[in-house]
């Protein structure tokens, strides 16, 4: 399970807001965001949403699954960027921190083959 806590501001100037979906690419290499629902009505997630005391923002809890398959993005709305999308959750992102940390270690490991007291203290930290 993966927890996203995030804070929007929906209404106004600067406005933003939550939503799932996945990008696509076109036949000109562009990336496109392609919106399928958003996260208080999607039935895999679990939402936590708190107002603020006059409703200008609101305070989100997002429990994301394991194997969960869309992107979570804030969309960041103002008149000089209309459309700026900040991914707060990607599946394929999701799994690659794990097994990049596996590779560094492993490359540490190998760096540190001819020196024993190298190898131990990175034992004992690891």
């Amino acid at each position: 399970m993966h927890r996203i806590e995030v804070t929007t501001k929906p209404n106004g100037a600067g406005r933003n807001w939550l939503e799932v979906g996945h990008f696509e690419t076109d036949a000109l290499d562009r990336k496109q965001w392609i919106k399928k629902n958003v996260p208080h009505q999607e039935s895999k997630l679990t939402v936590d949403r708190q107002y603020s005391a006059r409703g200008e923002t609101i305070d989100w809890i997002v429990i994301i699954p394991e194997n969960y398959p869309f992107t979570l993005v804030k969309v960041n709305y103002d008149r000089l960027n209309p459309k700026e999308l900040e991914v707060l959750w990607d599946p394929d992102a999701a799994s690659q921190p794990e097994t990049a940390r596996e590779n560094k270690i492993k490359r540490v490991f190998e760096l540190a083959t001819d020196n024993d007291e190298l190898t131990k203290l990175l034992k004992e930290l690891l």
